[in-house]
């Protein structure tokens, strides 16, 4: 009796490039967190003269939405099939309308008081975190499927947070 061994699957393994590439794709989230963890409560409070309170108010709410969004999208870019595959076509849609958004943040409409603003602040950063949602979560995703090698993964990860 001979034992014959099952030929090992050879994992595809992401280049160089690749990588790079991966990793370019999270200066957004660098970009996004940056503005509003160290930023936004201070320009609102500060330089926009509306309470801290308000701000935080307005944070706290964009980050309810965000919670429910995640995974929501998150199963929606896990289970659609396009002819951009299932990751690439929320990663497009999404990268125009959170540019516009974000820049939107920090310009906010003239004349508006402090009701105004507050209103202005809870509408724009729902509109960043939904954005940045539909770019964010099928780009994470994206690293399994580029490749099912556990120390290719990290490497991906690596690239994206460094």
């Amino acid at each position: 009796m001979t034992f014959t061994a099952a030929p090992t699957p050879v994992v595809r393994k992401p280049g160089f490039l690749t990588r790079i590439a991966y990793g370019v794709g999270g200066a957004a989230s660098g970009v996004k967190n940056n503005g509003f963890e160290y930023f936004l409560l201070l320009y609102y409070s500060q330089v926009l003269g509306i309470s801290a309170s308000l701000v935080a108010g307005a944070l706290f709410l964009a980050l309810v939405v965000d919670a429910v969004s995640d995974p929501i999208v998150g199963y929606w870019s896990d289970n659609v099939r396009t002819r951009f595959g299932r990751r690439h076509p929320f990663m497009y849609a999404a990268m125009l309308p959170l540019g516009v958004a974000y820049f939107l943040t920090w310009n906010p409409p003239e004349g508006l008081d402090s009701q105004g603003l507050f209103v202005w602040l809870v509408a724009i950063t729902i509109t960043v975190r939904l954005c940045f949602t539909f770019y964010e979560v099928p780009s994470l995703a994206l690293a399994a499927e580029l490749t099912q090698d556990y120390d290719a993964r990290t490497s991906l990860m690596s690239f994206r947070y460094f």
